[in-house]
Parts: C-alpha cells; structure tokens; sequence
C-alpha cells in the first residue's frame, strides 16, 4: 500500500479476474458479464480499506483507516476477501463458512448478475455483484452445474470440497418457493444419500437450498442425476451432473 491511496487493480490482474468469474458461469449456462468503470474504482477503494484495516466488514466506520464513501459503498454490495482478487473467486465459489447462505456462490451464479466491480490489492479484494441489471432469465441454476463439468470445480484445489460446503440450487420467481425441499440423487443409478438445507433469502435468488453428500464423494466417469421436489415447485427440478478429470 502507498499511504491511502487506492490505485487501481493492474489490467492483467483485473481481466483474469472476470475470465474465472465468466468461466464459473459458462458451467452454469449463465452469460457472461462485464465490468464497470465506476464500480471497479469503488471496489478498489474498498479492497484498500480491508487490506489496511486488517479485517473484513460490508458496514465499514468511517473511523476506518483509508476510509471512503465510495469504498464503503462497495463493501455494502460486494463479495469481500483477505486475499487477492483472482484467488478468493475459488473461495467464493467453495464458500466454506457461509452454511446458511452460500451467498458468495449465489451471487455469482446469479440472473441478476451484470456489470461488476473488481478490486484488489494483495491483502483485501472486494468483487461489487449487488446491483447488476442482468437478466439471464433462468428458472434455476444449479451448482455444481448439469452436463459435464471439471471435478477439479467441485474439489477445488486447497479450497474446501463443494460436497463439504453444498451443492446448491437457487430459484428467482416468487412461485418457485424451495422450502420442504426434498432431494435424491442416484450415483450411476444407486442411491446416493444427501441432507438437504434450506438456505436464507435473497442473495442474487429468490430461494435456495443446498444438498450435502452422506457416505460418498463425488467421482470423475459417474453420472449423478439428481431430482428435486417441493410444494412451491408446479414441477421438479430435474438434472444430471457428470464430473470429468481435465488434463
């Protein structure tokens, strides 16, 4: 850091960034996004603000050091980190530690995903996803998502496993309600038990829950089909995830 001023996130720094965030979102079958010029600055006013204040808040004091309106504006409507910003999109997308929301992930994942901001700095980065005007108009997006995906997605490298963290579905019309879900998935055929988690409100979705795996892992060559049912669905969510290994 240089004092209290913010910089900018290096070009290269900030484009793979968005190439990770706009791959994550390939595998979903969700659009891509772009970047906004105002939004980039005020997200990195806010990583600077996490970085030099040592500790992660979305409702930052102006008693903060390197305080800014503009970078408490971003944190009120980003996914914030410790890290760097290309590093903590993994995290987000493992989103250990967020049991009752998976919001990091959700938002990602989002319909209404559009226009983000891209900070960082190499102690704090913040990603602005509140807000966007995105319009995807999916009924429900899954993660991991349906078709092949990489496993390497799903156990992601030195970030804790999304069968630990969740499979999550997220739902964004008011009559697609996911309370009493109830879920199976056959591994290959074969029952595969899960438990099954409502998760909050809001978060780039109307409704979500996540499915944890019991007894079993999720394996590269399986086929898992996986149905869901609630009284809020006019029909079930049905899909079939199939993990492969990349070279």
């Amino acid at each position: 850091m240089n004092g209290c001023i913010a910089g900018d996130l290096g070009a290269s720094a900030r484009a793979n960034s968005l190439r990770l965030i706009n791959l994550y979102r390939f595998l979903a079958e969700l659009p891509a996004v772009t970047t906004d010029a105002t939004r980039n600055q005020k997200a990195q006013e806010c990583a600077l603000m996490m970085d030099a204040n040592n500790s992660l808040n979305h409702s930052p004091p102006s008693s903060w050091s390197c305080y800014t309106s503009g970078g408490a504006e971003a944190a009120g409507k980003s996914n914030i980190c410790s890290g760097r910003a290309v590093g903590c999109i993994d995290l987000y997308m493992s989103d250990s530690g967020n049991a009752t929301t998976l919001g990091h992930r959700r938002w990602f994942l989002s319909n209404q995903l559009g226009s983000v901001g891209i900070g960082g700095t190499t102690g704090g980065s913040c990603h602005w996803v509140i807000g966007g005007s995105g319009s995807a108009n999916r009924a429900w997006t899954a993660w991991p998502p349906p078709g092949p995906v990489p496993l390497g997605a799903i156990h992601i490298p030195g970030k804790s496993s999304v069968d630990v963290t969740g499979w999550s579905v997220q739902t964004y019309a008011s009559s697609a309600n996911l309370a009493s879900a109830q879920v199976t998935v056959t591994d290959n055929g074969q029952p595969a038990p899960v438990t099954v988690t409502q998760l909050l409100a809001n978060y780039g979705s109307a409704y979500a829950i996540r499915f944890n795996p019991q007894g079993w892992t999720t394996q590269a060559g399986h086929t898992y089909a996986v149905t869901i049912t609630a009284p809020g669905l006019t029909n079930p969510i049905r899909y079939t995830v199939q993990p492969v290994n990349c070279p």
